[in-house]
């Protein structure tokens, strides 16, 4: 089973006066979906990217499975809050150009594009421009490609941060739906406290000044959606008010919210 390890990671950025993270450690584990939360400021987006491998940090380690990360690398795909698509191919070209990277034939990466499009649910749109699509369905196109190189963890940072509320509701329930089918250990941004509990099966929470983990917490809203319960009834649950109480007095320490 893959497993990403965080070491006590610390950044200090040069000519800022306090470090931006620091002694950051946690874990994310095959079928895990970890989810980042906190006040801005708090390193989130850093802590992110030092796992990405797009930046290093200035002490501790990343590791998947005992392998130090010391660039991006195939094992861990990212997905932004722009889709950062390529405007010049089309949607099954965004989602084979990993594929087509590793010397896949022509025909069978466009069959597993085809079949990734169809995850995500876009049967039918692979001949569609990037700007014939919606902002919902460039971002789902966004995650088919993320994908497509069957990476064994999900990064994402405010995937669902740039859409409107009801595209953000309908992409939450997409996201855990390709989460149980590809079993990907997923580390994931958000400033939804209702969006990182229905997703998340642990919350981590960071405190900025300097920013630091304070608290993760266990929750299993979304593998309640996963056993067929729907969105509705699990918010509808008062377990799920108390655990955005909690979470929110975790995040503010006491302050008026």
């Amino acid at each position: 089973m893959p497993h990403l390890a965080v070491e006590n990671i610390s950044v200090h950025y040069s000519g800022q006066q306090w470090p931006a993270l620091v002694h950051a450690s946690t874990s994310v584990k095959s079928g895990e979906f970890v989810v980042l939360v906190g006040r801005s400021g708090c390193g989130k987006t850093t802590l992110l990217n030092v796992v990405a491998g797009l930046m290093k940090p200035t002490d501790g380690t990343v590791r998947v499975d005992g392998k130090l990360v010391t660039h991006p690398g195939a094992d861990r795909a990212l997905v932004f809050q722009n889709d950062a698509l390529f405007p010049w191919l089309n949607a099954r070209e965004n989602v084979a150009f990993a594929l087509k990277l590793r010397g896949i034939s022509r025909k069978e990466r466009g069959e597993i594009a085809d079949r990734l499009l169809g995850l995500v649910k876009l049967d039918g749109f692979g001949d569609k421009s990037i700007w014939e699509l919606s902002g919902g369905m460039r971002q789902r196109v966004g995650l088919a490609r993320a994908l497509a190189a069957q990476p064994a963890f999900l990064l994402m940072d405010e995937p669902l941060g740039a859409l409107d509320a009801l595209t953000r509701e309908r992409m939450q329930t997409l996201l855990l739906d390709i989460w149980v089918e590809s079993k990907t250990g997923v580390l994931m941004v958000t400033h939804g406290i209702d969006e990182a509990l229905l997703l998340a099966t642990r919350i981590v929470i960071l405190a900025p000044g300097p920013g630091r983990i304070v608290r993760e917490i266990e929750v299993g809203f979304g593998r309640r959606y996963a056993k067929g319960e729907t969105v509705r009834s699990i918010k509808a649950d008062p377990a799920f008010a108390r655990a955005r109480a909690e979470i929110e007095d975790s995040i503010f320490d006491g302050e008026t919210v």
